[in-house]
């Protein structure tokens, strides 16, 4: 059964946003939490996000990962990270041997079968499949297809992201380990049912 993996808009403060993580949590369960910084945060600002929103979610029982910033997660007691197609300062290999084995690492590897067998090689926890910055519906057929594959002949679990609701129900249909709504899950979750 498929599960969410929450991503929030880019963050520099947490205080607009955490009445509303608080509200969504309250009714939704999902198994991990996505934290994406704004581009330009401060690494004071960005350890303040972090102290603020952390207890929340992990309180809960769910995995606060934070995107393409390795050192970080390993300062503030996140439960890992997650590296973005745009993560390039260093390979997969590289981040987990700089976070150990204690932290989970996840790989966003676009619609990539090889980037997704070379991320799995290199110490990655879990992979990302997701359609790209243009979004088409062919990208989103490939990933659906892509995701399909990897769950029934691979054991490292799959992330796949949704742009739509109808997408996430198609993703459910392939039985894909998790599911990464867009994140204007945030501004109305009613339609995306798992």
């Amino acid at each position: 059964m498929s599960e969410l993996y929450l991503v929030t808009p880019p963050l520099v403060r947490a205080g607009a946003f955490l009445p509303i993580l608080e509200q969504r949590l309250a009714s939704c369960q999902p198994a991990a939490l996505l934290l994406r910084l704004a581009e330009g945060i401060t690494p004071a600002a960005a350890q303040e996000l972090i102290a603020a929103i952390r207890p929340v979610v992990q309180h809960k029982g769910i995995a606060l990962m934070l995107e393409n910033a390795p050192e970080l997660a390993a300062q503030t007691d996140c439960d890992g990270v997650h590296l973005s197609h745009t993560y390039t300062t260093a390979s997969v290999r590289d981040v987990r041997r700089q976070i150990g084995d204690e932290l989970q690492l996840g790989v966003d590897v676009g619609s990539s079968r090889d980037a997704a067998m070379r991320a799995g090689e290199e110490g990655a926890d879990y992979i990302c499949f997701s359609p790209g910055p243009q979004g088409t519906a062919e990208a989103t057929q490939t990933v659906q297809a892509l995701a399909q594959w990897w769950c029934m002949m691979m054991e490292l679990p799959a992330v796949a992201m949704a742009a739509i609701p109808e997408d996430a129900t198609a993703l459910v249909g392939c039985d894909v380990d998790f599911i990464m709504p867009d994140a204007t899950w945030w501004d109305n979750p009613a339609p995306w049912v798992l």
